[in-house]
């Protein structure tokens, strides 16, 4: 018992001792933009990172790159713009990394939320031009839409998900069929059109079904 108590004492003591030992040397963090951050769809936002002080990390890295975030003398943040996607939505996690002189290396996360602004105007709405005549080779072939939107910022974003505002209605569900989010899914043998939507901008795909070619039927030059 005597044995029991003494080895649990060290545990414990061992636990403080560790649990009091100041933080690692390597820690980095992200400045900006906050954790759970609210930013509009397309948005250009300004990564700003610091290392800990008094640690020696003089380059920061985004994810999954070996380019170094720029240092801002007047800031003092190690700083990158990215413009995110025009088509992303929801949670986007954001990631840097570094190494100090100890060859220590350390990660810092946020997540941002893109949400859609209040009022989402458009130019011009188009689909990609290798899909305005669409060619589906058998029944149950499926395609997904990509549906292209011009907006008065300059910018050209994928609008093709109905959370953009996006619908579709196929003229002949007895050829083609199409969901919320512009996948369309071969029915029946013949043509029809796709009518796409957003606002009070329109455009179409025309898409047509081709019967199955029994097995070893030689193709039409």
């Amino acid at each position: 018992m005597t044995r029991f108590r003494h080895r649990a004492v060290c545990v414990l003591s061992c636990a403080l001792a560790w649990a009091l030992l100041p933080a690692s040397a390597g820690a980095i963090e992200i400045v900006s933009p906050k954790d759970g951050a609210i930013v509009p769809i397309g948005t250009e936002i300004v990564i700003q990172v610091q290392p800990s002080p008094g640690d020696d990390i003089d380059r920061a890295y985004m994810a999954q790159s070996d380019e170094p975030l720029k240092h801002n003398n007047q800031t003092g943040f190690f700083e990158q713009k990215i413009k995110l996607r025009g088509d992303s939505l929801g949670p986007i996690a954001i990631e840097v990394w570094s190494k100090n002189s100890k060859g220590i290396k350390s990660t810092a996360r946020v997540t941002v939320h893109v949400n859609l602004p209040p009022v989402l105007p458009l130019i011009s709405l188009r689909i990609h031009a290798e899909q305005r005549r669409m060619v589906l080779e058998e029944i149950g072939e499926k395609r997904d839409l990509q549906v292209i939107g011009e907006f008065p910022d300059g910018t050209v974003r994928f609008v093709s998900r109905s959370a953009l505002g996006t619908t579709y209605q196929s003229r002949n569900e007895e050829v083609a069929k199409v969901d919320a989010n512009g996948a369309v899914t071969a029915v029946g043998v013949g043509e029809t059109t796709i009518v796409v939507r957003n606002g009070d901008k329109e455009t179409q795909s025309r898409v047509v079904v081709r019967p199955k070619q029994a097995e070893g039927e030689k193709k039409e030059t």
